[in-house]
């Protein structure tokens, strides 16, 4: 059998989405899940789940959440347990998350309009950076 690099990659990146998903409880958009309060054209994530305790927001990207221009105050030393993507634009179609500064330790990509609640006693991510991305 011939596996192509591609096929590696597509093979890797479903795994890596795969446990993304897993980690958070994201759920597909439209689901029925606890309201999130998430500014349009934002992605959104917070460090306990059901969309409760610390909330940091962005409508860019951010190539580390503890500095400037958007500091992520918890970022450092909690992790993401809930997440919602309120994207709205038409040239992306997804958030990249990373577990390091200068995305850095892909995590996966997060599809516009797709809300994570987390799963309680999960340990949620570690995410320290995000870029919106072309594609999922």
């Amino acid at each position: 059998m011939n596996i192509t690099t591609r096929t590696v990659r597509r093979t890797l990146s479903a795994t890596v989405v795969a446990a993304t998903v897993a980690a958070l409880g994201l759920l597909a958009p439209g689901s029925a899940e606890a309201a999130a309060s998430c500014p349009s054209g934002s992605l959104c994530v917070w460090d306990q789940i059901n969309y409760t305790g610390n909330r940091c927001s962005w409508s860019n990207a951010d190539n580390d959440w503890t500095s400037t221009p958007v500091v992520c105050s918890w970022a450092d030393d909690r992790n993401v347990k809930s997440v919602y993507n309120n994207g709205t634009s038409s040239s992306y179609e997804g958030v990249g998350l990373y577990s390091g500064t200068g995305y850095s330790g892909y995590l996966g990509c997060i599809g516009q309009g797709v809300k994570g609640p987390g799963v309680s006693g999960g340990p949620g991510l570690k995410v320290l950076s995000h870029k919106w991305l072309t594609s999922c």
